[in-house]
């Protein structure tokens, strides 16, 4: 009975969350890959991702980030939630969907600032503003790829992030 009280328990508590903690499935991305000049080291240790470096708007750059290919099964997800400490700066979450978009780079997003205390972060879906244009519309099992971002600006980047999951509830 107890065994079977336990996988009740883990399997609800799965069925809210999501975690996207695998290292293996986050990889770096700057502007050099459009000609600009960012610069970006991704770590992981311990269950935090690190990420440091400059952004830097020189040659149309301005952008770096932290990127998972994601492959979600169902719409019942709200938000990503993660906590994240850093150097005082605003920072972004960027959400790509599947399929057509114009321009190409189109994607949705947010800001959050972080400070050099840990903080947890709870951003829902409905909350992202749209930069440009996608044929599908905004539900989770449209998204194709969830990245932090140090975006728009000159600025050093310090970024550490950690417990990355989608939520339901």
């Amino acid at each position: 009975m107890k065994l079977i009280t336990y996988l009740l328990i883990v399997l609800s508590m799965n069925s809210f969350a999501k975690s996207l903690d695998d290292p293996k499935s986050w990889r770096g991305i700057t502007d050099q890959v459009m000609g600009g000049r960012s610069d970006l080291v991704i770590a992981h240790r311990d269950g935090v991702f690190t990420m440091s470096g400059i952004v830097t708007t020189e040659n149309n750059g301005g952008f770096v980030r932290l990127s998972n290919r994601v492959d979600i099964k169902s719409n019942d997800f709200k938000g990503i939630k993660f906590k994240a400490k850093g150097n005082n700066e605003a920072y972004e979450v960027h959400i790509t969907l599947k399929g057509i978009k114009m321009p190409p780079w189109s994607y949705l997003s947010t800001a959050f600032d972080v400070t050099d205390d840990w903080k947890e972060y709870r951003i829902e879906f409905k909350d992202l503003k749209s930069y440009g244009f996608a044929a599908v519309s905004m539900k989770p099992k449209n998204i194709r790829d969830i990245s932090f971002a140090g975006y728009g600006r000159d600025f050093e980047v310090d970024l550490a992030i950690k417990e990355i999951s989608l939520f339901s509830e």
